[in-house]
Parts: C-alpha cells; structure tokens; sequence
C-alpha cells in the first residue's frame, strides 16, 4: 500500500533527479501510483546494472507504461550504432521478468496485492476493492473515472 499522503509529483521528480543518467527528461510516468514504487527499483536495478556494463552513458529509458495489465520499462541505446552486449541484454531481460512478475501481483492503483483481470476487454491488475469499481463503472455506463474517490 502507498504511505499516506503519498504525492505522486514529489515522488516522479525525486526520481528524476536519482536517475537523470538514464531518464530522457521528457519521459512519461505512464502508469498508476501504485506501481511507482516498482517503477523505482526496476530504474534503481537498470542503472545498477548499465554501470556494471559500462553502457550508462550509451543507454537511456525510452518508456514506462501499463501494456496489457502488466509494467514495461523499456531500454535502449542512445544511438542505433551502440549495441547491447548477450550479457547486458539478458541482465535487462531478467529485471523486465521480475518486474513484470511484481506488477502482475501488485494493485495499479494503490499498491496493494492484486491480479490481473479482463475488464471488458481491458487488462489491468487491481486489488479486489479497485476491480469491484473498475466492473461497477463498466456497468454504469463508463462515466466518469472509476477511481475517483
């Protein structure tokens, strides 16, 4: 569960300023806050293991986002000519696979234990409270945000 109080803006730009070797400046957040904690460590195990390989500076993050109920964190060189070695690459592989794994047990929206689940034809992981609202607003016609509390 997220701490309360938790500032979803404080918390971005806190990350921002930890991992500005790696984070384009105009990257989007393109998930919900209660996957910023995992976004935080995968970034944290990301420039952990890019400065292992000495690619830090020749990687960047390219995007985090939601992708069929599930967290993506994409990596990439800075330029088409730099390339990822099998051991750079298949450490990265294995930080994608625990995060995904994570985010497939972790509520979206507040950080609690979830699941995923196939919301009329949207995937997203949720805890029980937040996958009864996502299904009441379906029922309801789809107006409004079905998180607002």
């Amino acid at each position: 569960m997220l701490p309360e109080g938790f500032d979803r803006e404080e918390f971005i730009v806190r990350l921002r300023e930890k991992h500005v070797r790696i984070l384009l400046p105009d990257i989007t957040f393109s998930v919900e806050d209660g996957w910023l904690p995992l976004v935080a460590k995968a970034l944290g195990d990301i420039e952990k293991v890019l400065d292992k390989h000495s690619m830090t500076s020749r990687s960047q993050v390219r995007q985090i986002k939601e992708k069929l109920g599930d967290l993506r964190i994409y990596v990439r060189p800075r330029r088409e000519s730099y390339r990822f070695t099998k051991a750079l690459a298949a450490d990265l592989d294995d930080i994608r696979d625990r995060s995904v794994r994570k985010s497939l047990k972790t509520c979206e929206i507040c950080g609690d234990v979830g699941e995923l689940g196939n919301f009329a034809g949207y995937y997203q992981t949720l805890c029980k409270r937040h996958a009864d609202r996502r299904l009441k607003w379906i029922a309801d016609g789809r107006m409004g945000d079905p998180f607002d509390d």
